[in-house]
């Protein structure tokens, strides 16, 4: 079991943050992530393996001026 901004998620072996986002609903697009407190870009989300009870935040692109 995994944990993405206080909900949790099933989880299982080989899973990615790209697989994650993919499941999620209401998810356009998330520039960051932060995987057990380490920040994570989205050039490695197909690449980067989460483990079990992780903890994940998304941190989606803001922009302003």
């Amino acid at each position: 079991m995994i944990t993405v901004d206080e909900k949790k998620m099933e989880w299982h072996q080989g899973m990615t943050i790209k697989e994650v986002l993919d499941k999620m609903e209401n998810v356009k697009f998330c520039a960051a992530v932060r995987l057990n407190g380490k920040l994570v870009s989205s050039p490695s989300f197909e690449t980067t393996l989460i483990p079990d009870n992780a903890v994940i935040y998304l941190l989606p692109l803001i922009a302003g001026g």
